[in-house]
């Protein structure tokens, strides 16, 4: 009887971290809904004509500051873009959130949290490491829990070269990501934070392997930005 009620407090505490995950994921996506590249592209050059016609038109350079970020419709998308918001991320919920992660293989869809804390890693995933924000050019390391279940990055084990993985960043640009790479090393070993990714965006999905608890030993998995 005490095994089957903790094995059900386990299931039951596990669907409450996938029902908060969900609606953390789902609140990002309607406050910062998908666009395409090219349409954050044309937001940037519309605010850059606007900007040179107020500057020309307010010589004393007096400007009014706009929303804040985290509500919806608050924002002018291209200043946000280039902002510290892009690496804080917006509130939700009490997290700052950077973006969700989409793995179509392994139905994975969580929100990115900008620090890996306990909390936030009982809610999704966690960054570790960032060179220049996520869909940059640079390496980003996300970090997530093996549960050994369905949750998180427990089913990474089963990705393979090829897979694809969609990273969606507080501009609502989704950028697709192939795997290149699947390893396994220690928990203390960084060396594949900072590398050179040849004008890419890369990304590392980082987390214990079934044994990890014990061992130490983590399961990374590499991808790459694919055109």
């Amino acid at each position: 009887v005490g095994v089957i009620g903790y094995l059900g407090f386990d299931l039951i505490n596990g669907k409450i971290k996938e029902n908060e995950a969900k609606s953390i994921t789902d609140e990002f996506d309607k406050q910062i809904p998908t666009i395409t590249e090219e349409e954050l592209n044309e937001s940037l050059e519309e605010e850059a004509n606007n900007s040179g016609e107020e500057n020309a038109s307010n010589p004393n350079g007096n400007t009014e500051q706009g929303g804040s970020a985290g509500n919806s419709g608050s924002y002018n998308r291209g200043s946000y873009y280039n902002r510290s918001y892009y690496t804080n991320g917006v509130n939700i919920d009490g997290y700052w959130v950077v973006g969700t992660i989409r793995i179509p293989a392994t139905g994975v869809r969580y929100p990115i949290f900008s620090q890996p804390t306990k909390s936030a890693l009982e809610r999704g995933v966690g960054m570790v490491y960032t060179s220049n924000g996520i869909n940059q050019v640079g390496n980003s390391v996300l970090a997530g829990h093996n549960y050994r279940n369905s949750l998180f990055f427990s089913r990474n084990k089963s990705l393979v070269v090829g897979n694809l993985i969609f990273i969606k960043d507080v501009t609502g640009v989704e950028m697709k990501y192939a795997v290149t790479n699947k390893f396994t090393t220690n928990s203390s070993d960084t060396s594949f934070y900072q590398r050179d990714t040849t004008g890419k965006a890369e990304i590392n999905l980082s987390t214990c392997t079934d044994n990890g608890l014990k061992t130490g030993e983590r399961l990374i998995i590499t991808a790459r930005q694919e055109d």
